[in-house]
């Protein structure tokens, strides 16, 4: 897979141990005089409805972004976010029990596009039923999978994402950066908390890929630093230990955590699905986790002549291919052999999506991903159209679906008790620590090549049990990365999510 695809969807190493800059409370708007902050408009706020379940549910939109002060006093940056909020009952009183979610995406570079107008909002892209985007113009339908009747809703675009700009003059790794990040994102939720008079109210977090990484360190850095505690996070197809993201040549067990996923690709592709693609790939679970490991760390030979059929009949590769590489198939390499005879590569994303090869005599993938790069024309028409003809937010300012600034110049630092290698896992255990009622939903796509679902179910398996803390919840469900483009996906997430809320009725 191209290297650009893992940098801009996911994020490579190392954690940053870094001063994070004092933020100070501020007025919203207006934004500061000069540069590309005053053609951000002030804040727009519109009323509509959407039917939920059988239930009219009337509510307010409100796009705006946020001011962010170094301890000075100067405007550091403006955050952009778009609010949803239950209208209040005739009373007028707002209800301060109700939940609020604050959602993001993840990259480092991503605007949280995905997960509004794709997975969580009231109104969301259409595409088909496998969750590939349609021909243009993009066509935004009322989301009967929204969470809204679960919760209110805050999509938060970090800076340099969406319409989120630093301050002229003010250096970018102030804010890029895996701590830099939290700091920055910690700091528009108090703001935000304070300034709406929600204080009160259950707190939680959703995030996907990086977005996840971030809600986890989130989980701790909020209670710990900002004395604000979560009741609960979702983590959509998240990164928590990049040990297993970008693993080297010698590190054997990312190969067993990817087999599985390998396989629901070709059973899917053999019309598999429910309960019947959950019963072959437990035995794939089975099998990766136990002969293949032992296998591959073997050696090479070894491996080879012991695993090396068998993984060609658990992924549909051609036996000689899998010889030729000691039965450890790399997900890019997945990607371009899998429909080789059919003219086509396949989107790690989601490998049950393919596209035409335009240079089926390389060895790589020359040309775009199916997935994440149709993904920018169709979102970002989508949502600046969205987001200026219905919530009234018009600005000539560009709108950044993808910054791959950001996630080619993210700061991950490093540290000798990470061995290098950024982390989340240890910060999670702390929160749940810190909050014994700490709820955690981890969901993932069996087609996600990206953030395979069996490493997520590994990382939990390996950390103790805490007393009186809730377990973490573990949730696979069809479709890839982004499985809520399908339908199915959509609204799998938002069953696995509900289990959260309900614990705050």
């Amino acid at each position: 897979m191209p290297v650009k695809l893992k940098l801009i969807c996911l994020i490579l190493p190392m954690l940053a141990v870094l001063a994070q800059p004092v933020l100070a409370e501020t007025a919203e708007r207006p934004a500061p005089s000069g540069g590309v902050l005053s053609l951000l408009p002030p804040p727009q706020t519109t009323n509509h409805s959407i039917t939920l379940a059988g239930r009219k549910l009337d509510y307010q939109a409100k796009a705006a972004t946020l001011s962010l002060l170094s301890g000075k006093g100067d405007v550091t940056a403006e955050i952009f976010y778009v609010a949803y909020t239950l209208e209040p009952p005739a009373s007028g009183a707002k209800d301060q029990q109700r939940p609020i979610t604050f959602v993001f995406n993840g990259g480092p570079g991503a605007a949280s596009a995905y997960l509004h107008i794709g997975a969580l909002g009231p109104r969301i892209i259409a595409t088909g039923a496998d969750g590939e985007f349609l021909p243009s113009p993009q066509r935004l339908i009322d989301n009967p999978d929204s969470w809204l009747d679960m919760t209110d809703l805050v999509f938060v675009d970090p800076v340099g994402t969406g319409y989120s700009r630093e301050a002229p003059g003010q250096d970018t790794r102030d804010f890029w950066g895996v701590n830099q990040d939290a700091s920055s994102i910690g700091a528009f939720i108090r703001l935000y908390l304070a300034q709406n008079g929600r204080t009160g109210s259950p707190l939680f977090l959703a995030g996907e890929s990086y977005g996840g990484f971030r809600a986890a360190l989130l989980a701790r850095t909020l209670q710990e630093d900002i004395g604000i505690s979560p009741n609960g996070i979702v983590l959509i197809s998240p990164a928590l230990e990049f040990t297993l993201v970008q693993p080297d040549e010698f590190e054997p067990l990312h190969w067993a955590l990817e087999l599985p996923s390998l396989a629901a690709v070709r059973l899917r592709a053999e019309g598999v699905s429910g309960d019947a693609l959950r019963e072959k790939l437990a035995d794939v679970e089975h099998y990766a986790m136990g002969d293949y490991l032992t296998a591959i760390t073997s050696g090479l030979e070894q491996g080879r002549r012991l695993a090396s059929q068998r993984v060609a009949d658990i992924t549909g590769l051609p036996l000689d291919l899998v010889q030729r590489n000691s039965a450890r198939i790399p997900t890019g390499l997945f990607a371009r052999e899998f429909s080789r005879a059919s003219g086509k590569v396949l989107s790690p994303y989601d490998a049950t999506i393919g596209t035409a090869d335009i240079a089926p005599e390389s060895a790589r993938i020359a040309g775009p991903d199916p997935v994440l790069d149709r993904s920018v024309p169709a979102l970002t028409s989508a949502f600046v159209g969205y987001i200026s003809d219905e919530l009234h937010f018009r600005t000539d300012v560009s709108y950044r679906l993808l910054n791959g600034e950001i996630s080619h110049n993210w700061d991950y630092g490093t540290g000798a008790s990470r061995q290098g290698y950024a982390g989340v896992m240890d910060d999670l255990q702390r929160a749940r620590s810190l909050n014994p009622s700490l709820g955690v939903v981890i969901v993932n796509g069996y087609t996600d090549l990206v953030t395979p679902y069996l490493a997520s179910r590994y990382l939990v398996s390996q950390i103790p049990s805490l007393a009186n803390a809730k377990p973490i919840r573990l949730d696979v469900v069809e479709g890839g990365h982004m499985m809520y483009f399908r339908s199915d996906g959509r609204r799998a997430l938002k069953e696995a999510a509900s289990e959260l809320y309900q614990a705050t009725q």
